[in-house]
This record gives C-alpha cells, structure tokens and sequence, in this order.
C-alpha cells in the first residue's frame, strides 16, 4: 500500500485543516444597543481577548502590533450577529463575533510574538470548594457557580477545560480532604483514567464575608507550578486563576519567533499503510503552529519521512506533539521518530 501512496503523492497536496483552531478567533462581548458607536467599542473588546488567547499572554495588548489592530478592529471582521442571551436575571444583549485569524496569525507572526495555536493541551480540573460551611469537589455533571464561571473564563481564553465524572471510581481514590489537604498524589492517579496533558488542582474558600481565596496547583508535563490568589467576587477569582493557568501553558506551547525560522527537521512515521493515514498525517503536521511547510522527503516500507520547515523549534514541535493524539513517540525511542497513532 505504501508504493501506492508513493504513486499518488502528487495527486494528494497537503491541506491544513484548522477546524479546531476557529473557535480561537471568535468572541462574545455585552452591549447595549446596536449602534455603530457602541458596536465599535465591543468589538475592540472582542478583539483584545482574541488576541490574549492566541498569544498566550495578556501582556500582548502592551505591544504595538496588538495596539494597531485595535484601532480598527472592523476591518478583522469575518462575521457578527446580535443575539439575546437568557442565563442572567434579566435577558442581555451580546454581540458575537468571528475574526480572520490568517490576518491575525499573520500580524502576530511577522512581529515575532509568540503564537498560540490551536494545539492545546486538554486539562483536567480538581477544585475542591468550601462555600460557608459546604463542601465539595466540582464534577463534570454539576451545574454549580464554580463550574460555570471556571468554564467561561476557560472558554475565554481558549484553555480546553475538563472535569472530573467523581462516579464510584473516582470517588474510590479521591476525597475532598485529598485536594483540599494537598495530597495530589491520588488525585493525580485517579487523572490517569482521563489522559489530560494537564491536571489543575484548586482548592477555592469562600468566607463567611464573603470573599474568595485559592490555592491551585497545575502539573503539565511533569512539571509542577503553585500560587495563591483571593478575590472579592468568585467571577474574578475564577477569571485569574484561569489566566493564570494560560499564561504557565503558553510559556510551554506558544512559539516564539513565529514564522521566522528556516530550521529543517526530517522526520519518520510508521503506520501510515492507507491513503487516509497519509492524508490525516500529513493534514495533521501540516496544521500545527510550530511547522511552516510540509514535503514528503521519502516514502518506504517502514513508513514515510516527512522534512518540516519549522516556525520556532524542534522543542516546540516535540511538545505539540507530545499533547496531540494524532502520533506518538515509535517504540525504538529515537527522537524524531512517530508511529501514527490508530
């Protein structure tokens, strides 16, 4: 089959598919009405928080290309549409918007910032919560406060959040005092079952003021990183604890100099034996941030070699791959070797 695909290579160009990475570029903001003045001013808004998600980094909208695209943000604009959301007290006019993220990628990469692509690790989110004498750990099935504003401010900055079922299982390795004592290691264990590239662990009070405070603790990539927080509103709580979790991802995934690097890797992939296993591979490398352009170097019995022109480098591409599920390390262990995952 491989001689086939051989064969048919250039009948086959390679497409990037960037289906994950649109949801990046689009943004929900209040408004008021729909007048131009007021539209204009939402859309700034929309706009910087695109901005923060694909940089990785609030700082951004301290630099001058971020300052240039926010003076006309009309001009980004793909699609909008006014809608009346219903989660509040009282219906609320918002206005959705969806910018072009090839211009945006494009301005962001020629300015040598860094780039925060579509691949993202998925995490997994323990938060132990005490609320006024209540207790206990956010599942995937609840509908509580917590959940909700943790999962905006997630969606805000483009972090694929997670939680956890706590079914049977997952009660039988993890209690509240686990969490809320700092003993992660069976938290940790009982993550195994979900394969997150990243396990957030909160421990969030509120006092009987009614103030919030928090403890987190994130782990990605067997890296450990720690802080504390309090905040008057859990909104703000929330939003902060989230940012911060981006920041300390993006410090691992973005890629820096994007765009402006002519570093060339070779690299090899077993068990692609179809002609959709070489359309989905080469799709895939085709569709990360931390390659530039893609050729087929050699197509053999044991796989194909794939030479990338790199944005960045290999440590980048070598920790998008990592949080992926399209390949994984081949079994011989020598770095830049994958096996095409089925």
């Amino acid at each position: 089959m491989l001689r086939t695909i051989g064969c048919l290579l250039w009948l086959l160009p390679v497409l990037v598919v960037q289906a994950a990475g649109q949801d990046l570029y689009v943004s929900e903001v209040p408004v008021t009405d729909q007048t131009p003045a007021v539209r204009e001013a939402a859309l700034q808004r929309a706009l910087a928080e695109v901005l923060v998600r694909v940089a990785g980094q609030d700082t951004v909208l301290d630099t001058e290309p971020a300052r240039a695209l926010l003076k006309d943000p009309s001009r980004l604009v793909q699609q909008y549409r006014y809608f009346s959301s219903n989660t509040g007290p009282s219906p609320q006019l918002r206005l959705w918007v969806r910018f072009d993220g090839d211009a945006i990628r494009e301005s962001v990469q020629q300015q040598g910032l860094a780039y925060w692509g579509a691949e993202r690790p998925d995490t997994l989110a323990w938060l132990a919560v005490e609320d006024r004498g209540k207790r206990y750990v956010v599942s995937a099935m609840d509908a509580s406060d917590v959940r909700q504003q943790v999962e905006q401010a997630a969606t805000g900055r483009g972090v694929p959040i997670l939680f956890p079922l706590m079914d049977l299982e997952d009660q039988s390795v993890v209690r509240f005092s686990d969490i809320w004592g700092g003993f992660f290691d069976n938290v940790l264990r009982a993550s195994e079952r979900y394969s997150p590239s990243a396990v957030l662990i909160g421990r969030l009070n509120r006092s009987p003021s009614g103030g919030w405070a928090a403890r987190w603790y994130l782990q990605v990539a067997g890296k450990p990183s720690a802080w504390t927080d309090s905040r008057q509103q859990l909104e703000e709580l929330s939003r902060q604890g989230i940012a911060d979790t981006a920041d300390i991802l993006a410090s691992r995934f973005a890629v820096l100099q994007a765009g402006g690097s002519t570093d060339r890797v070779t690299i090899s992939v077993t068990g692609v034996d179809t002609l959709a296993d070489y359309a989905r591979t080469s799709n895939y490398l085709a569709s990360l941030t931390s390659v530039a352009a893609v050729q087929v170097a050699q197509v053999a019995a044991s796989g194909v070699q794939y030479a990338l022109q790199l944005n960045g480098s290999l440590q980048d591409l070598t920790r998008t791959v990592a949080i992926g599920t399209v390949l994984e390390p081949a079994a011989d262990g020598i770095p830049g070797n994958y096996r095409l995952r089925q």
